[in-house]
């Protein structure tokens, strides 16, 4: 199911994967642990790389002999005004062994870019946006509030969950606080995430965007709950995190 889910998505999205196909190198600048298992890591692509916030991209390893999977999807945090490409992941209580190798580069070492693409972008100027993050699936948040860190046209609402560690959340709450239509939730609880996005869909219904980045279960639970609500699929905007 999960499959059809994201073949499907793929289909409906297809304008937003004409960069799928483009391939680069990218040198390592540092890989960082700021808490328990979650992981950051920091990649200078080469000259002429762009990309989108919220997009992805695919890295290779120089040398993935005995790794099950030669390639992963990761989401940007960061924007290309920044000059790096830079990712969040967490690696669970038994590190897959494409993690370990890729959090084990040494500043220096190439990794193999394929991308960007992807349809977690922003869609116009004027509509309210409403930015879910779901633990690590912060990382393309991220990107979305660093470019909108300055847009004052539209109410803009990020809703933050996690159950241990907010990464990125002190740059998140700064930016939030510098701008007057931005506006940071952090909630822990099932029940504080519903109840908000619950209070935000009725205060902006169909105008507003929803921007869900998370564990697809998660991602599933909340699509529901907004639907429920009376929010149409099309206002719905995912990013399901798939091996992050």
């Amino acid at each position: 199911m999960d499959t059809l889910k994201m073949l499907w998505g793929f289909i409906k999205n297809a304008r937003y994967l004409k960069g799928m196909m483009r391939k680069t190198v990218a040198t390592v600048v540092e890989a960082e642990n700021p808490h328990g298992d979650y992981h950051t890591i920091a990649l200078k692509p080469a000259d002429g790389f762009t990309w989108n916030a919220g997009e992805h991209v695919m890295l290779r390893l120089p040398d993935h002999e005995g790794i099950e999977k030669e390639y992963r999807i990761f989401s940007i945090a960061s924007i290309q005004e920044e000059g790096v490409l830079l990712f969040g992941t967490r690696t669970g209580k038994e590190t897959s062994a494409f993690k370990k190798a890729l959090l084990s580069l040494k500043p220096g070492a190439q990794v193999s870019v394929q991308g960007a693409f992807g349809w977690f972008r922003v869609r116009d100027e004027y509509s309210p946006i409403v930015l879910f993050a779901g633990g690590v699936g912060v990382t393309p948040v991220r990107a979305l509030v660093k470019e909108l860190a300055h847009s004052q046209t539209r109410p803009i609402h990020i809703v933050y969950s996690s159950s241990d560690f907010y990464l990125f959340g002190d740059e998140i709450h700064t930016i939030a606080n510098d701008n007057p239509s931005m506006s940071l939730h952090k909630v822990s609880a099932r029940e504080e995430t519903q109840a908000k996005l619950s209070e935000l869909a009725g205060q902006y219904g169909n105008q507003a965007y929803y921007y869900m980045s998370a564990s697809p279960g998660v991602i599933d639970s909340v699509a529901k709950l907004l639907r429920s609500k009376g929010i149409s699929g099309k206002r719905l905007i995912d990013d399901t995190m798939r091996g992050y």
